[in-house]
Parts: C-alpha cells; structure tokens; sequence
C-alpha cells in the first residue's frame, strides 16, 4: 500500500479540491498520512492567485523536494493552479517534481502515479487542459475526518467576472456551477459524518446557476440546504454586491439556519478606480445595497475586502475609501495591495503604484478597521450567543475553542470556552454568554 500525503495550499476553494483528491487516493488504495515526512508520494496542491501565492507555492515544492532525498518520497506531484498557469514551464524550474496536473486534472492522479512507479519513468507529465471540464471532479465527495463541525461547499468552479487585475478567469475558466443534486448528495454526507456547519463558497455564490440548464437560484439551494435535519447553521461567503437581490436578503432575515453573516467583497469605493478594476458596482448601488442588508436583516456581522494601490488610485481616492470604512458598514474587513499579474489587463495599465504608497495606504486602512471591529465585538459582552464547539485550544488544553454565527471560519477570530460543565464534542452546539473580548477572540462560559 503506498503512503501518501497531500499538502494543500490557498483558499478554502482550494481545500474543497484536497479533500475529493483525500477519498480519491483512499478509494485507490493508497494509504493517507497527515504529514509527509514518511510519504512514498507527496502531492501538493497549489494556488496562483496573486505573486505571492506563486511564490509561497514555490518554496513550500522546494522544501518538499528534499524528502527525495533524506526521506522516502519516490513521487513529487504538484496539481493545481499553479501548472495551471505556468504549464511546462514549472517543469523548467524545478526538475525535483515528477508529475504535474492543472486545476482539472486531479481525478487521474491515483492512477497516473500508480503508473509512473510501475514504469519507472524517468520523464515528467504534464497535465494542463485549455478547454477547462469540472464535471469529471464535481461529484466527487469530500473526505471528512471527524471530528470536523465545520466543511466546505464548493458550489462552483470559475468565474465569469473578469476583473482587470484577476487571473482566476485565466487558470479557473468559466464558471461552471454544479448541480443541485450533487452539492445536496455533498451537504448530506457531510452531515452524516459530523459536521454541523457548511459554509457555501464559490468566486462568486451569487452567480450560481446562471449557467445550468433550468437557471436554478443560490435561494432555492439554501432552502433545500436549510431542509437538512442534522445540519446546525449555513454560512455565505463571496457575494458579488450587483447580485445581492431582495430574495436573498429575505432568505438571510427569516431562516434560522442562516448565519447572520454575509461576506460582500467590494474591493473599492471610488468610481473611477471600480470602473478601471472591471467591477460592475458603483458606489452608490454598493452603498443601497449594504444599508438594505443592514435595515431588513438586524444584527448582520458584514465582511468584505479592499485593494490599496490600484493603478491610477490617486489620494482621493484612498482618502474616499477610508471615509467609507469610517461609515462602519463592516464588521470585519480584509485588505491587500494590489499586485501586476503577468497577463492581466491591469498589470499594462498607467500610473502604477509604487510599494512604499501601496503599503502605507494598507496599514492605515488595517488600523482603522482594527478599531471598528474591536468596537463591535466589545459590544457582544454579556450577550448569549450560539457557539459551535471545534474542539481543544490550540493554545491552552484548559480551554476549548469554537466560532459564534458571525465567526468565519480562519478568518474571524474564535471563541474560547472558559467556563465548561461536562464534555463538549467537537461539533456540539452550545448556548453561552460572551464575557470578555480581545482583540478579534471571544471569550465565554457555557449557560
């Protein structure tokens, strides 16, 4: 039986894909490890999204290399977007790797390395499709290893957006949703293996169905979602602004499944620099639409995402997009500098940025954020909250750790749980009232 361990890089979109290839290698008789000191194959499983993805991916390939040499590794894979984007050419750079598979290609990985040890090749493969085709990879199941309450729902691949400074319609393709019935299929067999939240993801959720036969609605498969027993809480992350309809804000307000919580990346404030990044919002429609949110669905925790230093960005502009953060509309914001993708529009475009601008406008942005969700979560003190238990602190084994409904996932910030009656598995839902709060962390006692 080979040993295998697969590394996974990026973004939750990126975990989904690492927990199909899981049961793929399962099925075909390897033997998983969790980590790759002792793995006859390592598999990495790459992002490409901006140069610094790219180049994470890179160094984390080079370290694993040297398992050929000091430990038992006899095949290096590398899948994902990363040959997606760059093909033969990674082939080039480093000779260490055996097999390559763009970002459709993993479901033959099992037996291509089954293959290439039985033959010894000596020569690399590469796999990198230009027609992009998921279906082969959508009904694939996710690999859930309990105790896990928390999962993925990947409800499509691609995007169709195409953005000025983003490359994921290049190494992604098109969006391409999946079927109802198989992210049901999906969703069910999560939660007959433990898990009590299904967060939904996609590059953009709000676009879902728009591509099927029928047009099915992201509404109706919250509501078919919403219908499964066992099933705690339902979180949305990636919702376009110019997608958000009033039905879906309805959904958000009256069914209890659904966290209150919306992710709405808007990226920037200022018309000119929207209409450069290819955005179709305006400020004015992305302003009507968070206050709609806001009015109709009490309570909401908002997140979204900002760029600092798109080309062309004058102080204006920056000054505009603080003035907006400054309104309090988000309970959590991420922010990035903007980076020049080889092959994206923007990376052509005039006045770029320089690093020391981009970089200032990012810490003024972070810190006056830093002081609004501080702010908002001060507020939650002595408040009873519902509280999905994930198990002990990875920082102290006297707490254990969980996440409120308006705590996502790695990116939020936990809830610690100081004050516990009993045992509480991994995946219990418990009622307990916030009594302190640090910096983004909670902290609770069980009621």
């Amino acid at each position: 039986m080979l040993k295998a361990a697969v590394v996974n890089l990026g973004c939750p979109k990126n975990e989904v894909d690492a927990e199909k290839l899981a049961h793929l290698l399962l099925e075909s008789g390897f033997e998983l490890l969790a980590e790759p000191d002792n793995a006859a194959v390592i598999i990495v499983n790459t992002c490409a999204f901006i140069q610094p993805a790219v180049e994470e991916a890179i160094s984390v390939i080079l370290s694993l290399a040297e398992y050929k040499k000091s430990g038992s590794c006899r095949v290096l894979v590398v899948s994902g977007c990363l040959p997606q984007r760059y093909g033969a050419a990674l082939l080039d750079e480093i000779p260490e790797v055996d097999l390559i598979f763009g970002a459709d290609g993993f479901a033959q990985i099992p037996e291509t390395v089954k293959g290439f040890i039985r033959k010894r090749q000596t020569r690399c493969l590469v796999n990198k499709s230009s027609d992009l085709d998921y279906s082969k990879i959508n009904h694939l199941p996710q690999q859930i290893s309990p105790p896990q309450a928390f999962s993925y729902l990947k409800i499509a691949e691609g995007c169709d957006n195409r953005c000025s400074y983003c490359m994921i319609p290049a190494i992604k393709g098109k969006q391409q949703s999946i079927i109802p019935e198989i992210l049901l299929s999906h969703a069910r067999r999560m939660v007959a293996d433990g898990v009590k939240e299904i967060n939904v993801i996609a590059q953009d959720i709000t676009a879902y169905g728009r591509d099927l036969n029928g047009k099915p609605t992201l509404c109706a498969l919250l509501r078919e979602l919403s219908e499964i027993p066992e099933l705690g809480r339902i979180r949305l992350l990636y919702a376009y602004p110019h997608r958000i309809t009033d039905e879906l804000i309805e959904l958000l307000a009256a069914e209890e499944k659904l966290c209150n919580y919306l992710d709405v990346p808007v990226q920037h404030i200022s018309d000119p620099v929207l209409k450069a990044m290819g955005r179709r919002d305006q400020s004015r429609d992305i302003r009507a639409t968070l206050l709609k949110i806001k009015d109709r669905v009490p309570g909401v925790f908002l997140r979204s995402t900002v760029m600092l230093g798109f080309p062309g960005e004058t102080e204006a502009d920056f000054k505009q997009l603080i003035r907006f953060i400054e309104e309090g509309f988000f309970d959590y914001l991420g922010a990035f500098t903007y980076w020049p993708e080889d092959g994206s529009p923007a990376a052509r475009f005039p006045d770029q940025i320089s690093d020391e601008v981009k970089r200032e406008r990012l810490q003024t942005v972070l810190a006056t954020q830093r002081q609004l969700t501080e702010k908002r979560l001060k507020e939650k003190i002595g408040c009873r909250e519902r509280v999905l238990i994930e198990g002990l602190s990875s920082e102290s084994d006297l707490l254990l750790q969980g996440r409120c409904d308006f705590q996502a996932p790695e990116i939020d910030g936990l809830t610690y749980i100081t004050e516990i009656e009993g045992d509480l598995a991994p995946g219990t839902m418990v009622e307990a009232e916030i009594h302190e709060a640090h910096e983004f962390d909670l902290f609770a006692r069980v009621l």
